[in-house]
Order: C-alpha cells, then sequence, then structure tokens
C-alpha cells in the first residue's frame, strides 16, 4: 500500500516538473522580457529577452532585486512602479526603459500582475510583461517634431500676413484695448481700484434680492469726504485724487471680504455690509471715521482729512435698494449739517437720523 502511494507521489512530482519544464520553455521562448519575483520583489524569474538586455548574469540573479541587476539610471523608477504595482492590488502598466549593447535606450510598456493568497490575502509575488514600444515612441517623436515644423511653418506664413496687414492689426489692437479699458471703465473706478457706481448698485441689488428672498440682513453706510473741493482748490487735484486713494485703502482694510464697498460719486463712497445690524453697521462706521481722520499723506502733512457718515439698515417694508440707499443719504445729510466728521443713523421708523 505505501509503495503504491510512493509511486504514485513520486509520478505526480514527474508531471509537475515536466509541467513546469513546460512553463519555463514557454516563457523562456516568449520575444518580450518576462519577469516574476517573489512576496519581498526579489528576482525568482527572468526570460532570456530580460536577463539579455539588462546584461544580467543568468547563473546570479535568484533573490536579488533591481538596485543589484540594473543599472542605476534605470533601478529605481523599475523598482518604484513594482511598488505601485502592489498598492494597487492589480493589473497595473507603467512605462520602462533600457539600453542595449549598443548603448541605444529602448522603451517598453510593462504590465504587472500581483499575486496574493487565497486564504490569506497576502501579497505571494509579481508577475510582469514588457513590450518594446520603442518604434511607437520614435513614430510620435518624429509626429512631434514635423508637428513643430509645421507649426514654424504656420508661424513664419502668419508672420508674413502681419506683416502685410500690419495696420490693420495694429488698428484692431488699439480696439481691443479700447474695449478692455471701457469693460474695464464701466465696473471699476481706475483711481481707487473700488466698484464704481454701476458695480457696487449691481452687488447691492443682488444682496437686496437674497435678503427678500432668504429673510436675511443688511446694512448701508454712506461716507462723503468734508470740504473735499477745498482741498482740491487749496492743494490742487493730484493732491485730492492721493485722498481718494488714502481712503479707498481705509476702506479696503477695515472691511470685510465679503462687504461691497463703492466709489458712486467724485468724492462720496457707498458700502453694502452683509448679514450686518444697524448697530453693528455704526461701530464699523465709527471705526472708519476714526482711520479717515489719522490719514496722513506722505510730504503732505497739512492736509487734513475727515469724512462724514449715514449709515441704516435693510428694512422689509422698502420697496428697492434704492430706498434703502436714500434712507442712508438722509442719516448722511443729517452728519453733514451736524458738524461733519461723524455718524448718524437711521431706521425706516425713525422721523430723522439719530446720532451713532
Amino acid at each position: 500500500m505505501h509503495t503504491e502511494k510512493y509511486t504514485q507521489l513520486l509520478q505526480e512530482n514527474q508531471e509537475l516538473k515536466h509541467l513546469i519544464h513546460q512553463f519555463k520553455n514557454l516563457l523562456d521562448s516568449i520575444p518580450d522580457p518576462v519577469f516574476m519575483k517573489d512576496e519581498n520583489l526579489k528576482w525568482i524569474y527572468g526570460n532570456p529577452v530580460i536577463l539579455n538586455l539588462y546584461s544580467i548574469d543568468k547563473d546570479n540573479y535568484i533573490g536579488k532585486t533591481e538596485d543589484q541587476l540594473l543599472p542605476a539610471e534605470f533601478a529605481e523608477s523599475c523598482m518604484e512602479s513594482d511598488r505601485q504595482a502592489v498598492a494597487k492590488g492589480t493589473i497595473s502598466k507603467s512605462e520602462e526603459q533600457a539600453r542595449d549593447a549598443e548603448g541605444v535606450l529602448h522603451y517598453f510598456e510593462v504590465f504587472k500582475v500581483p499575486s496574493y493568497d487565497k486564504e490569506s490575502g497576502e501579497f505571494t509575488g509579481l508577475i510582469g510583461v514588457g513590450r518594446d514600444i520603442t518604434k511607437r515612441k520614435e513614430t510620435q517623436e518624429a509626429l512631434e517634431a514635423e508637428n513643430l515644423k509645421r507649426k514654424e511653418h504656420e508661424e513664419k506664413l502668419a508672420n508674413l500676413t502681419a506683416t502685410l496687414e500690419e495696420k490693420v492689426t495694429r488698428r484692431t489692437l488699439q480696439l481691443e484695448e479700447e474695449k478692455r479699458k471701457a469693460v474695464q471703465l464701466s465696473y471699476v473706478d481706475t483711481l481707487t481700484n473700488l466698484n464704481n457706481r454701476r458695480a457696487y448698485y449691481e452687488q447691492s441689488i443682488a444682496v437686496d434680492t437674497h435678503a427678500r428672498t432668504m429673510h436675511t440682513h443688511y446694512a448701508v453706510i454712506l461716507l462723503d469726504i468734508d470740504y473735499f473741493k477745498n482741498i482740491n482748490d487749496t492743494h490742487g487735484h493730484a493732491i485730492g485724487d492721493e485722498v481718494l486713494k488714502a481712503l479707498a485703502h481705509e476702506l479696503k482694510t477695515n472691511l470685510r471680504e465679503d462687504d461691497i464697498e463703492g466709489r458712486i460719486g467724485g468724492e462720496e463712497f457707498a458700502i453694502t455690509l452683509v448679514n450686518t445690524t444697524l448697530a453693528e453697521a455704526t461701530k464699523i462706521a465709527e471705526k472708519l471715521c476714526d482711520a479717515i481722520a489719522n490719514i496722513q499723506l506722505k510730504e503732505f502733512e497739512e492736509v487734513s482729512v475727515t469724512a462724514s457718515f449715514g449709515v441704516t439698515e435693510y428694512h422689509r417694508d422698502s420697496a428697492h435698494f434704492e430706498d434703502i440707499l436714500s434712507k442712508a443719504d438722509e442719516a448722511l445729510y443729517h452728519a453733514k449739517v451736524s458738524g461733519r466728521n461723524s455718524v448718524k443713523a437711521t431706521t425706516f421708523d425713525a422721523q430723522t437720523s439719530t446720532e451713532a
């Protein structure tokens, strides 16, 4: 009985060896690079193509890694693609390189398949098959070179055309620049880089619409530079422009990113404060009032700058955003006639503006 079992095992072993021999012969005969690695990514098999490609000693490579077998210029990239294949856990594709015996660089498209133990799920090895895509790369590079030549030809042709149509092109560029400036002017105050009247109104009307739909809150501040005409008459319009820019800087510095500020007149500015109550808006206006009063222009310290402020808040009984702005203007007027350099606030329920 034992003799029969031993004979059977011996026969199965012989058949297994035969199958392994056939499988190895099959892999050896494949004209593309083929390799196998163990769970530590050490080589356990390489067919003649890959061994010859990297000049690997066929009798002394088992159990070694790329950094022990491959030239340094290729080893790390091959090892990294192995690691990525294992991490991915499924078949992966990478591009690797090698030099033949004449030193010619070859490109390979390599497919790597990691294997795992069915029961434990642990990584057990990796098999890879490469395909020489050097000709494809050369064709691609040749096509790119041809496209480059075609592009250079087109550029030369375009330059000739541009030379013949120089006057037309120059005029076209002038018109485009004028259009760009016109668009900018339609939304940006070029002196202060704040929103201009149009942009301020559009953005604030959007806030007003949102407040009416979503029942949110907002406040509006109007401010006007005190005695600005005197500044221009006494010191010149250039200094007046510096005052406007300095005031705009204070607005940008002291307001939140979501707030909307704009220059809506010569020396008049408006601010829409989203999600802000009248009390909060009044404090912001007072802060701005102090900041503006402390403005000092370089080389023109004798120029004194103050501003008057009118503050109000959104009210559901107002029909339009302009109603809110008009209410803030009432408060601003009260600040002006009450001595300037001050903040006045009002609501739709108030008959007159009140001291902030």
